[in-house]
């Protein structure tokens, strides 16, 4: 029984997306023994290596605890999961999150961008903003020529440009960590929205750099968020 031919995966990303399936729908629960190595390898026609590796990897997505001498348990992953757990979820169920992870990663990003927005209109310099005029005429000329998921990567990469160009490095790192989740966030908001409010959105941004109004430009963030969620909701 080999996977690999039929989807063009490893045995390996072929179990440990399964596992993931089963332990995200909520097949298995927190604190669940799983089945052993050699069950598992027996099941599924693979050898074990492939078993053991695959556990490793969701372990390293939060999923499960590895016990020396007891077995593999599902993790309490809602507590002690990190990005990948997240990421994950987003992989399962599209944008699909729970509107208590979706306010706690636009949060993320209100704090990350919000400091970057203030940071960037007390340095801008004339230069950044005509660089983020430039990308943003990009933008819209690209715009209707694109596919949606490839729209929603130029308008996270316009974003964390904000971050490059305040000059905290840090702030570039943490966006780049939330960059699956966004991608998905942007879809949805391109949707809902519209490509020329969301465009014209990106530009408001630029004149409020321009201004140097650091707090204007926090607040059309924060606004913005708020206002999609509230969109959300109402779905």
């Amino acid at each position: 029984m080999n996977h690999t031919k039929k989807s063009s995966i490893t045995n390996k990303e072929f179990f440990v997306r399964k596992m993931t399936k089963e332990i995200l729908s909520g097949k298995w629960s927190p604190g669940d023994r799983l089945p052993s190595e050699r069950d598992l390898a027996a099941e599924l026609g693979f050898g074990k290596t492939v078993i053991h590796s695959g556990y490793e990897k969701l372990a390293t997505m939060g999923l499960v605890d590895i016990k020396p001498k007891s077995g593999v348990y599902v993790a309490d992953y809602m507590k002690t999961g990190n990005i990948e757990t997240l990421n994950a979820i987003i992989q399962l169920n599209g944008d699909e999150l729970s509107r208590e992870v979706t306010v706690g990663i636009l949060d993320l990003r209100l704090a990350i961008e919000g400091m970057a927005f203030r940071e960037l209109c007390l340095c801008r310099s004339e230069e950044d903003i005509a660089h983020l005029r430039t990308i943003t005429k990009e933008i819209r000329e690209i715009s209707n020529r694109v596919e949606e998921d490839e729209l929603a990567e130029y308008f996270f990469l316009w974003h964390r440009e904000i971050c490059i160009l305040s000059g905290k490095s840090i702030l570039t790192l943490f966006m780049n960590t939330t960059h699956d989740v966004s991608i998905a966030f942007w879809v949805n908001y391109l949707r809902m929205y519209g490509i020329s409010f969301a465009i014209n959105r990106l530009e408001q941004f630029i004149e409020l750099i321009d201004a140097r109004d650091g707090e204007g430009a926090y607040n059309l963030l924060a606004k913005g968020i708020s206002d999609y969620l509230a969109k959300l909701e109402n779905r």
